[in-house]
């Protein structure tokens, strides 16, 4: 069960590039959000689960910190390519990306030596804070013109996106330098 939880984060990632490639509307959008609170449910369960019943398996360490960066990736790639993140918040998105891709070929390199990356407390912290990022990037096409004071709320709306994303972008450099400190120290205590 964690890890059919853990494919289904897979299915949804999919399933929300492939609507808002196709159907760039407030509609699109919402179906998105739901989609993106559903995925992040099951990344909630999927490790309860696991830990509950002890169905710990090396199969779900491997696919959840992928079905993770594959669902924050796509979505941030899908969102520049809309213009939904636009301007200097591309960089920002940019620095998220490259900052997962990095450390999932960091652990690739460490996955058959006998060091293992540990996920900290503040890399749990940083998966969650991504969600709530790209869920207020959802919510700023979502309010489109339901609202009396739209141009004011949008403006809000925004202001709080760029606030997040950003601080996203630190919290997931800093917590990938930590992890490229403690590979560093391994690489060096074997060298010794």
């Amino acid at each position: 069960m964690p890890n059919l939880l853990t494919i289904m984060r897979i299915i949804f990632s999919a399933l929300i590039a492939l609507i808002l490639i196709f159907f760039e509307n407030n509609i699109a959008y919402f179906a998105s959000f739901i989609l993106f609170c559903l995925a992040g449910i099951t990344d909630f369960f999927d490790g309860w689960l696991a830990r509950r019943r002890n169905q710990i398996s090396d199969l779900g360490r491997m696919l959840d910190p992928i079905a993770d960066k594959i669902l924050v990736i796509s979505t941030l790639i899908v969102l520049m390519s809309n213009n939904v993140i636009e301007g200097h918040n591309i960089i920002a998105a940019l620095l998220i990306i490259y900052r997962e891709v990095f450390i999932s070929g960091l652990r690739e390199f460490f996955g058959n030596k006998s060091f293992v990356i540990h996920v900290t407390k503040l890399a749990k912290w940083k998966t969650a804070i991504q969600f709530i990022t790209i869920l207020s990037f959802f919510t700023s096409q979502i309010v489109g013109d339901y609202f009396m004071y739209t141009h004011i709320i949008n403006i809000f709306i925004n202001f709080a996106c760029t606030i997040l994303i950003w601080t996203t972008s630190f919290i997931s450099l800093f917590t990938g330098l930590n992890y490229i400190r403690s590979s560093y120290d391994y690489l060096n205590s074997k060298k010794k």
